[in-house]
C-alpha cells in the first residue's frame, strides 16, 4: 500500500486518477480548493462537484488547500510523507491562461516549484508525476507526435506547461528528485464541469440547441476518454520505468469534430449544427504516438471515441455534468 497523495483530485480527471489508487488498497489524499475558474451561469442550478468523489469518500483524506501557500503545503506533506505526488491542480483551460496570464503563471509554475522545492528536502522516496499537455507541441509537424518532436507552443497555456517540464527536469538533474512527466489530450467524460468541446456539444445537443463548432468541423484531436487517461497516469506514478520520463497518455488515434458530431448524431438525432471561425490561439493538432506509453509502462487505452462518447452521454442524459 502506498500513500498517495493528489493535488486537485475533487476535479474531473484527479477524482478518476484518486478512485483507481483507492480501489487499488492506497491509501490517497486529495489536496484541492475547489475553486471554479468558469462563470457561474446564474439560471442554472449548480452541481455538486463532490459527486464525483460520493463513491470513495470514506475512504480517502479530503483537504482544502491551495499549492501556493508553500507554508501549509509543506506542513501537510511533512505530515502525510507521501510515496506519490501527483500534481494535477492549475488552471485547466487554455483560452482561460490568455486572459489570466498571472493565474496561469502562479498555478501552473508557481505551484510546482513550491512542490519541487519541499521535495528536495524530504528524507523519504517520493515520485512527482507532473501533469503537462499536449498543447506544448503547438502546430504538429507530423502526424502521429511523439515525445521527442518539436515543442514549440502556440499560446500561454502550453508555454507555462513546457516551462514547468523544463523546471521539472532542472530540479530533478540538479537535486536527483524522482519525476514523471505525462501529456494528456483533449480528455472528455463524466463529471466534467469545465465546458470542453465534447460537454458543450452533448449539453446543447440534449437540449434541442445548435452545436457550435469552430472551423468546418475538419479540425483533429485524439480525444481522451477520462479512464484511460487515469490509467496512464497511475502508471506512470507507479511504475519503476516512468522515472525521469515524459509519456504522451492519449488514444493515440485522433479524429475529428465532425467525426464525434457524426457519433453523437446517432444517439441524439436531429442535430443542428452552426460552423464559425477557429480561435487564432487553437494550435494545428492531430494524433499522439503512445507507443513509449505502451511500451515501458504496459498503457493500453480502453475507450475508442464511439465507445467513450456513448458512455458519456448516457451520463449527462441523468446528470448536471
Amino acid at each position: 500500500m502506498s500513500k498517495v497523495f493528489i493535488t486537485g483530485g475533487a476535479g474531473f480527471v484527479g477524482s478518476r486518477v484518486a478512485k483507481r489508487f483507492v480501489d487499488d488498497g492506497n491509501e490517497v489524499y486529495i489536496f484541492d480548493t475547489f475553486k471554479q475558474y468558469l462563470i457561474p451561469d446564474p439560471s442554472a442550478e449548480p452541481p455538486n462537484l463532490l459527486l464525483r468523489l460520493k463513491d470513495f469518500m470514506d475512504r480517502i483524506e479530503l483537504i482544502q488547500g491551495d499549492t501556493l501557500n508553500k507554508d501549509h503545503l509543506r506542513r501537510t506533506l511533512n505530515r502525510v510523507k507521501p510515496d506519490v505526488i501527483i500534481h494535477m491542480a492549475a488552471l485547466p483551460l487554455a483560452f482561460m491562461a490568455i486572459e489570466h496570464t498571472e493565474d496561469a503563471f502562479q498555478s501552473i509554475l508557481g505551484s510546482t516549484v513550491n512542490f519541487l522545492e519541499v521535495l528536495r528536502d524530504f528524507d523519504h522516496p517520493c515520485r512527482l508525476v507532473y501533469t503537462s499537455s499536449s498543447m506544448v507541441y503547438g502546430n504538429f509537424v507530423t502526424d502521429p507526435v511523439n515525445e521527442e518532436s518539436p515543442k514549440d507552443p502556440k499560446e500561454i497555456y502550453g508555454s507555462f506547461k513546457l516551462a514547468g517540464e523544463i523546471v521539472c527536469r532542472g530540479y530533478m538533474k540538479c537535486y536527483n528528485l524522482d519525476v514523471a512527466i505525462v501529456r494528456p489530450s483533449a480528455v472528455y467524460g463524466p463529471y466534467d464541469a469545465n465546458q470542453r468541446v465534447l460537454q458543450k456539444f452533448i449539453s446543447r445537443a440534449l437540449k434541442g440547441e445548435a452545436l457550435k463548432v469552430d472551423g468546418d468541423g475538419s479540425m483533429r484531436l485524439d480525444f481522451t476518454f477520462v479512464d484511460d487517461a487515469a490509467q496512464a497516469i497511475e502508471l506512470a506514478a507507479t511504475h519503476p520505468a516512468a522515472k525521469g520520463e515524459t509519456f504522451n497518455i492519449t488514444r493515440g488515434k485522433a479524429e475529428s469534430l465532425k467525426d464525434a458530431i457524426d457519433i453523437i448524431q446517432k444517439e441524439i438525432p436531429g442535430l443542428k449544427v452552426q460552423y464559425g471561425p477557429v480561435p487564432a490561439y487553437m494550435p494545428k493538432r492531430g494524433t499522439l504516438d503512445v507507443t513509449k506509453a505502451r511500451t515501458l509502462l504496459g498503457y493500453e487505452p480502453q475507450y475508442d471515441l464511439a465507445k467513450g462518447l456513448k458512455i458519456y452521454i448516457d451520463h449527462l442524459r441523468t446528470h448536471a455534468i
